[in-house]
């Protein structure tokens, strides 16, 4: 089974999109097909189907992937401002809007969203091959 990585992606963007379990994507083990189910859409791809054989995508949040990367991305490019922004993330309400408005005072924004996005995109591609999901180039 080989789908793209652009099909992986968008699943996981969909999936993420709401809270966890609002939008669930599954993958077909058989043909890599992914079909989804949204209880905010009201959304269902997946009646008739044995959900139980196919491979549910991840929930950004499942994989707590931002906080992370966040402090990866403050060691290399803010090093000074690293245990405030530990500070900040242990405090959730808002975590994310305050990182943001650090990174735009300080012109990194557009480095932030690559460097997010080249991990996601890594993440992606190994969970395919923990999977046994192949990945189209």
């Amino acid at each position: 089974m080989t789908i793209t990585y652009f099909e992986i992606k968008n699943a996981f963007d969909f999936v993420s999109a709401g809270n966890p379990g609002d939008n669930v994507a599954y993958v077909s083990t058989a043909d890599g097909e992914i079909y989804y189910r949204s209880s905010v859409l009201g959304l269902d791809e997946t009646r008739g189907l044995d959900i139980h054989s196919y491979i549910t995508i991840p929930h950004r949040q499942s994989v707590d992937m931002e906080s992370e990367m966040a402090y990866d991305f403050v060691d290399e490019h803010l090093p000074e401002h690293y245990a405030g922004v530990r500070d900040m993330f242990a405090d959730e309400i808002n975590a994310e809007g305050n990182f943001r408005n650090i990174l735009e005072a300080r012109g990194l924004l557009a480095e932030w969203h690559a460097y997010r996005d080249k991990k996601i995109e890594d993440y992606l591609r190994e969970w395919c091959r923990s999977k046994n999901i192949g990945l189209e180039s």
